[in-house]
């Protein structure tokens, strides 16, 4: 006659060896993600598959050994593990982010130095073939902006303030008369 023990009749408590002997199969399956194997990797892939079923029995018998604690303990190893893992991979994808943010600034800041060279060369051109309208608007201020010019309105007591210069009247008034003559100057002269 064989012998045959009982689930229920084992003990319960879990040993110290048996404890590591979890946590590092936990750490291979965790870890087996990686490259596939090579041409002499693969002998050596059958032997960890074969080790791998092995502990996976072994780990099988000793949950049917533990204690309803010690199993929710492992699961919350676990858990916490996969949350880690989890963690590095944001941390990795941020790192990318920013990587990726900051090459773009340094692009941008690339294309704005050697751009800046061409912007003071486009204001100088637009400048000279403004240079006619600009020296017009010039003349004009100046020319409206005489002694004898303010003296004409002076002369319209509608445009005379109380202390005896020009009101606001008379200066959008002359402010019309250089927009005016501005324009046939230009549509008409230049």
């Amino acid at each position: 006659m064989s012998q045959e023990t009982q689930i229920g009749n084992l003990s319960g408590g879990i040993s110290d060896e048996d404890s590591r002997l979890v946590d590092s199969i936990l750490n291979d399956i965790n870890s087996s993600s990686g490259p596939g194997p090579g041409p002499g990797q693969q002998q050596r892939g059958q032997e960890q598959q074969g080790q791998q079923e092995q502990q996976r029995g072994q780990e099988q018998q000793q949950q049917q050994q533990l204690s309803p604690d010690q199993i929710k303990m492992i699961q919350q190893q676990q858990a916490l593990r996969q949350q880690q893992m989890a963690q590095q991979q944001q941390a990795q994808q941020q790192m990318a982010q920013q990587q990726a943010s900051v090459q773009q600034k340094m692009n941008m800041i690339q294309q704005v130095g050697s751009g800046a060279s061409g912007a003071t060369g486009d204001i100088m051109e637009s400048v000279k073939l403004e240079a006619k309208n600009i020296m017009t608007i010039v003349f004009l201020c100046i020319l409206f902006n005489i002694e004898q010019v303010d003296n004409l309105l002076k002369g319209v007591t509608m445009f005379v303030a109380e202390g005896g210069g020009l009101n606001m009247q008379a200066v959008f008034l002359k402010s019309i008369l250089i927009g005016l003559i501005f324009y046939l100057v230009k549509t008409y002269l230049l």
